[in-house]
């Protein structure tokens, strides 16, 4: 049985016809169940769309840590990595960065998703505070290894992130019972 649609003529199928041969001769109907498996598939298994991704450069080594991610290189690699979080003060809520095997997520409210097995969880403000306080570290106005928790910016994430500048002496504060510290330095 043929019918006009548009000008033109579409064979309908018949009565007989069965259904797994609609679906395969359909380039439409093919679609849509690709489509729709994929989707499926994306959302039992957390295949994640990512809105922006930063890239490590290969001369920064990757140092992964059980509750922590490290990132380290020499001051001029790790001064330009540290301006690449500047990125995320533009994204939005919900928004997600891709950093390697890492999921950064732009969130004005904590989630259940900074739980999540390398996922860190940040408003977009204070991503541009994590590139900064990065950027100190070359110049030495932080600690060297330095992770963002060490900063108080924000509670402490269950994940954290830092950097270590290879080409400084390790400097980190050594606390005392009265509240006092010291500063520690360790020539490489």
């Amino acid at each position: 049985m043929e019918r006009a649609v548009g000008g033109g003529s579409l064979r309908e199928p018949s009565h007989n016809t069965p259904v797994s041969k609609i679906l395969r001769t359909s380039p439409t109907a093919r679609s849509i169940i690709a489509n729709f498996k994929m989707t499926l598939f994306d959302k039992i298994f957390g295949r994640q769309k990512f809105d922006l991704e930063i890239t490590v450069p290969t001369s920064i080594e990757i140092v992964h840590m059980d509750s922590k991610v490290r990132f380290r290189g020499t001051k001029e690699d790790i001064s330009k990595f540290a301006k690449e979080f500047y990125k995320l003060k533009e994204l939005s809520d919900g928004q997600l960065c891709k950093l390697d095997k890492y999921t950064l997520k732009v969130s004005d409210y904590i989630t259940a998703d900074r739980e999540k097995e390398n996922w860190i969880e940040l408003p977009n403000h204070a991503w541009g505070i994590m590139g900064s306080k990065f950027n100190e570290v070359p110049y030495e106005y932080e600690d060297n290894p330095f992770d963002f928790n060490d900063c108080g910016y924000t509670d402490k994430n269950p994940f954290d992130i830092g950097v270590e500048v290879t080409d400084l002496p390790i400097r980190f504060m050594e606390f005392n019972e009265d509240g006092t510290y010291q500063t520690k330095t360790i020539v490489r």
